[in-house]
């Protein structure tokens, strides 16, 4: 199911406060409930393995740079504790553990994946794992690769590529030259040949870049990050570099995180960005995602169910009905990383 057409959900985003309301009186307040959820975006992590957290506290290295907002969340973060931040929206069926660049400090990048593997074999989470290998040595990657799939949760790659010209606070990467880097595409290939996913994370200005460097790989499953990362007051531009995106049909789109580097959008915000995912990716592509435990510092409305409970209202409000919202919130993370 996806929107009809463009003006329709247009309509929705424009819906007054005082509208809405009317219609739930007249219609009922009851919100669709459900079963379970899974959330394809979380970080299990700790100091004592993901030894950056460290350099984040006061006093470390890290301290006085943007990955200084992480001190409160230096510690701990465990399939418990993330069960507990969603149950009071829905119980958590799965989760989807994506790399926190563990391989920095270990110098192995399938210590990352090992250790993940450890932790569901003991606890049940998380049902998938996304690691890193170094894309940008093709000579590496196979036999990187080849160590990660005898890992039975791994699905796949997350290799950060965010990279902005003028705003540096936002930079995952070292240069924002890699898509269009023919080592770094040939070190993509072995990802598509062995049928895995590149989870697929970049600053909101180089979607329409990313939409030919998709295109480059047709048979290989991409997921966008935290819905591209759009930046406040960039609506136009973020939404016309998302349709580039979108017009690839290899490309699913997770929807969370948004606003976290201008403050979180709180629900009004929020709503223009989430009912355009769902209209450009259709409903079909799009998954609701966390970015726990980075969301406990980067979204200061609520608790993170109250959040995961905004985005349920903002579909409810636009029609979207059960066996819909089944689909965002767990049935197309289940299909898609194949959990």
């Amino acid at each position: 199911m996806a929107f009809p057409h463009q003006s329709w959900a247009s309509a929705v985003v424009r819906l007054s406060r005082c509208s809405r309301m009317a219609l739930m009186r007249c219609f009922g307040s009851r919100s669709i409930s459900l079963d379970a959820v899974v959330d394809p975006h979380v970080h299990y992590w700790g100091p004592e393995t993901h030894a950056w957290l460290k350099e984040v506290v006061p006093g470390g290295a890290a301290h006085d740079t943007p990955y200084g907002r992480f001190a409160p969340i230096a510690a701990p973060y465990t399939p418990a504790a993330h069960a507990q931040h969603l149950r009071d929206f829905a119980p958590l069926a799965k989760s989807v553990y994506i790399q926190a660049n563990m391989h920095a400090t270990t110098g192995s990048p399938v210590a990352e994946t090992a250790y993940m593997q450890g932790l569901a074999d003991a606890t049940g989470f998380p049902h998938g794992i996304i690691a890193w290998a170094p894309l940008d040595k093709p000579e590496e990657v196979p036999a990187v690769l080849d160590a990660h799939m005898k890992f039975k949760n791994f699905r796949g790659v997350r290799f950060m590529l965010d990279h902005h010209p003028t705003r540096p606070e936002l930079n995952q990467s070292d240069h924002g030259k890699y898509m269009s880097d023919k080592k770094f595409r040939k070190g993509v290939a072995e990802l598509e040949q062995r049928g895995l996913i590149f989870d697929l994370q970049i600053c909101q200005v180089q979607l329409p870049e990313a939409a030919d460097f998709v295109g480059a790989f047709p048979r290989l499953q991409f997921v966008l990050n935290h819905a591209g990362f759009p930046l406040k007051g960039e609506f136009e531009a973020w939404r016309e570099g998302m349709a580039k995106l979108a017009a690839n049909a290899n490309v699913a789109c997770k929807i969370g995180g948004l606003g976290a580097y201008d403050g979180g959008f709180d629900t009004a915000a929020a709503r223009e960005y989430v009912l355009a995912c769902i209209e450009l990716f259709g409903m079909e592509r799009c998954m609701f995602s966390s970015n726990l435990p980075v969301d406990l510092v980067d979204w200061p409305h609520g608790s993170p169910a109250a959040r995961w409970r905004s985005y349920r209202d903002i579909c409810e409000e636009a029609g979207v009905g059960a066996a819909a919202m089944a689909k965002l919130f767990h049935d197309n993370a289940v299909r898609i990383y194949k959990l």
